[in-house]
């Protein structure tokens, strides 16, 4: 049993103001954020490519950067957020809309898989001035995990297929433009609903293969994946009849799978068991979600295999129609469940909890789909 400490906080003002206040909390503990592969950092015309695409699709990120840089004392070329190099988290992820609940709320399920060694352990309100209020999990500070936003706008996101990156043994980008974290964060700030965010989505380049689920209050979900540069999507709502949505770590649409035949059997295992637990339930509860989440592979969601970049970080249902979001630490029930709400204010704390390394073997077998 290993213990992790996770932080919580909140961060209000200008997109500069609030990156100073991130590197001033750092108190100083940044190697981890400063890029050690390439310690002058990218070259200008790369960088400058750089900045023009977080202006145009993440506008203010720049500027958040830069304030952070100058509170840690280094050129915001240093920072490992521009190079993008950590490894990415697999996941287990389901929408449902009113239809298919118990109390007529829309809700989402989703554990956040990766390795205690490397993940950020944060989760944060950020309200920038211009932007639309959000909480969520950061990665690399300024990139989100997941969230929702003040008009009830959910987004979350599993990898599709193997880990993108500019590093081995990550494979290799197909096409240039944004991970994963600067997506998330990019709708929940400048997106009221899925209608929006979808939009921005066929514009925005996209660097990382991943599948993202969208959902609002207005009771409209969307599974949207991407793979070297090609996207697709498919939409539930009250005319579909088909009430929720849900993906793991492999490609689920037809011109996806056409591209990427192939995926890893715990995915697939896990897909199954979100399928099988929807279509056994006439509706379902939060509570329900919750035992959903904290089940253990291969017979539920929680995997173990931290070192394998594959351990269950953290388990969360959204309430999408109330603005709420409960969390459990490590996969683990007895770290309990902490419910975080958009009409508060996120204070400024740290938590302990616990996770339990699984001794099964890791289950990285390939089937076709």
């Amino acid at each position: 049993m290993d213990k992790i400490q996770i932080t919580m906080f909140e961060a209000k003002g200008t997109n500069y103001e609030i990156g100073w206040q991130l590197g001033k909390k750092q108190n100083g503990a940044t190697k981890h954020l400063i890029n050690q592969q390439i310690p002058d950092g990218y070259p200008e015309s790369e960088l400058a490519e750089m900045t023009n695409l977080f202006d145009t699709y993440c506008p203010g990120l720049n500027q958040e950067l830069a304030g952070f840089a100058d509170a840690i004392g280094v050129h915001k070329n240093q920072l490992v957020y521009n190079t993008m190099t950590y490894l990415v988290p697999g996941c287990s992820l389901l929408a449902i809309l009113p239809e298919k609940t118990t109390d007529g709320h829309v809700l989402m399920a989703r554990n956040y898989d990766f390795s205690h060694k490397f993940d950020d352990f944060t989760f944060c309100k950020t309200n920038v001035n211009g932007r639309y209020t959000h909480m969520g999990g950061s990665v690399a500070l300024f990139g989100r995990s997941e969230g929702i936003n003040e008009f009830g706008l959910a987004v979350a996101q599993t990898s599709c297929g193997l880990p993108v990156g500019n590093f081995p043994p990550m494979r290799k980008p197909h096409v240039a433009g944004l991970q994963f974290w600067a997506v998330i964060r990019a709708l929940l700030e400048n997106c009221k609903n899925v209608t929006e965010a979808l939009d921005s989505l066929t514009d925005m380049p996209i660097g990382y293969n991943i599948n993202l689920i969208l959902a609002d209050k207005d009771g409209t979900a969307v599974l949207f994946e991407t793979l070297d540069g090609v996207k697709s999507f498919k939409k539930i709502d009250h005319t579909t009849t088909q009430k929720y949505i849900h993906s793991t770590n492999h490609a689920h649409l037809p011109e996806i799978i056409r591209l990427e035949p192939l995926a890893m059997k715990h995915s697939v295992t896990r897909y199954n068991y979100i399928e099988d637990f929807m279509q056994q339930s006439v509706t379902v509860t939060t509570d329900d979600l919750k035992k959903l989440c904290l089940s253990n592979y291969p017979e539920g969601l929680c995997c173990g295999w931290y070192e394998d970049f594959l351990g269950t970080i953290k388990s969360m249902v959204f309430d999408i129609t109330l603005g709420t979001i409960a969390i459990c630490w490590g996969g683990l029930d007895e770290n309990g469940w902490n419910s975080y709400s958009l009409s508060n204010e996120l204070a400024t704390e740290q938590i302990s909890a616990k996770i339990q390394p699984t001794s099964l073997p890791f289950d990285g077998e390939l089937i076709k789909l």
